[in-house]
């Protein structure tokens, strides 16, 4: 009798204590969901997304978002190690152009199944696209930070020019009568490497490409496209800026190409979004505008995005995903204040707010997003991106034949893929 008591005791203090278990887990599900992030912002861009983040913090009680900086420099190579493990942040930040790999790995989690139809209808199409693989949506975009056009309002208006250009040839004249009327460059495009590859050849390269209706690569992104006349036409003048016409410096690095512009020394430069804030500190009279057509009717215009994405988790949380979803709808949903660091939002929505069209310079140029290029989808595209940097930096500084330095970089650009 006494062991039987015994063991109805022990039931019931048993079942106390599964009883105070369940409750010293109560509040973790039903408080706070605690969400973890990590930035590669920096610097101004850095106080600018830290600050997104505190105000999504204190907007709402159901998520709280821990957010960790790590250096660009390390970043993907921590990202990479972190997500073979299974234990990478609850929410990423990829650039659209080196996404592919993880979309191919599966470590990047699909969200079709958790982004409202209405929200994504509000994302302009462009860059959304880039984030979409089989009709799958890996991320979302944060931004879109195309090469635009700037320009020194006091040069044009000493040259007489009250138009700013739009074609190839109207570059070439409105560079030679601000040349002739003030003894200043006419464009400062960086064509060779310092701190950075000559980047912004390519990008240049792939926009004017696109603009005469074609491409970098073919359509299923297994060959280079470009050793043909639309090609020609592009190198061609880009070149004759430098050695022709003699309105561009030769051998400008990154650096100089910005500095060139900023002490009102040239009067059209082409560079990311990201150069705004930079210029807007220079006391520079300067407007900015889309790239324009230069060499065709539609001006699209090479572009990069940051895109925020969820991880393929070792045990992921439901809870988890559905909170990273809220932070990334509610970040993309504000891009007026990441706008602030001189990106484009990619919501429809974002750029009819009062806020964003207050902001200087950026909603002149926010219809770039519209013709964002999107980055060819090939594994092997950083390795092509720094390649062909190298190799449009030879042809433009060195005047190389255009037809054979073009056959040479698709025979390595070729090879490259190949090697993938």
């Amino acid at each position: 009798m006494k062991g039987k008591v015994s063991l109805v005791l022990l039931a019931v203090f048993l079942s106390m204590g599964l009883l105070f278990a369940q409750g010293a887990k109560e509040p973790a599900s039903s408080g706070p969901v605690e969400i973890t992030f990590w930035s590669l912002f920096t610097g101004g861009d850095g106080e600018f997304f830290d600050a997104m983040v505190k105000e999504y913090n204190e907007s709402q009680n159901k998520v709280v978002m821990k957010n960790d900086t790590v250096k660009f420099d390390n970043y993907y190579t921590k990202l990479t190690t972190a997500l073979a493990a299974g234990n990478a942040p609850d929410v990423i930040v990829v650039h659209q152009g080196n996404m592919l790999p993880y979309v191919q790995n599966g470590s990047l989690l699909a969200l079709n199944d958790y982004v409202d139809a209405e929200v994504l209808a509000d994302f302009q199409e462009a860059p959304l696209s880039g984030c979409i693989s089989d009709g799958k949506i890996y991320s979302l975009p944060l931004d879109v930070h195309p090469i635009v056009m700037y320009y020194n309002k006091d040069l044009m208006a000493q040259a007489g020019i009250t138009k700013v250009p739009q074609t190839a040839q109207e570059f070439i004249d409105a560079s030679l009568a601000v040349q002739k009327a003030t003894g200043k460059w006419g464009l400062a495009i960086d064509n060779t490497t310092g701190v950075y590859k000559a980047y912004t050849l390519t990008r240049l390269f792939m926009s004017m490409l696109a603009q005469q209706g074609g491409s970098l690569l073919n359509a299923d992104n297994t060959k280079a496209n470009f050793s043909n006349a639309a090609g020609e036409r592009a190198l061609v003048w880009l070149q004759d800026l430098v050695h022709t016409y003699k309105v561009n410096p030769n051998e400008l690095d990154y650096d100089a190409a910005m500095n060139v512009f900023k002490m009102g020394d040239a009067a059209f430069y082409f560079n990311g979004v990201w150069a705004t804030g930079t210029l807007e500190q220079s006391g520079l009279n300067f407007g900015a505008a889309p790239l324009p057509g230069i060499m065709g009717d539609e001006p699209w215009a090479w572009a990069g995005s940051h895109t925020l994405a969820v991880p393929v988790q070792k045990n992921q949380d439901p809870r988890k995903v559905e909170a990273a979803v809220d932070f990334i709808e509610w970040m993309t949903g504000h891009g007026e204040l990441w706008a602030k660091a001189g990106q484009i939002p990619t919501r429809k929505s974002v750029t009819e707010k009062a806020e964003f069209k207050a902001l200087p310079y950026r909603a002149d140029y926010a219809a770039a997003a519209a013709y964002a290029l999107e980055t060819p989808r090939t594994p092997a595209w950083e390795e092509i991106y720094g390649t062909m940097s190298d190799m449009l930096e030879e042809a433009v500084t060195k005047k190389l034949p255009a037809k054979q330095a073009l056959a040479n970089m698709e025979k390595k650009i070729n090879g490259i893929i190949a090697s993938y």
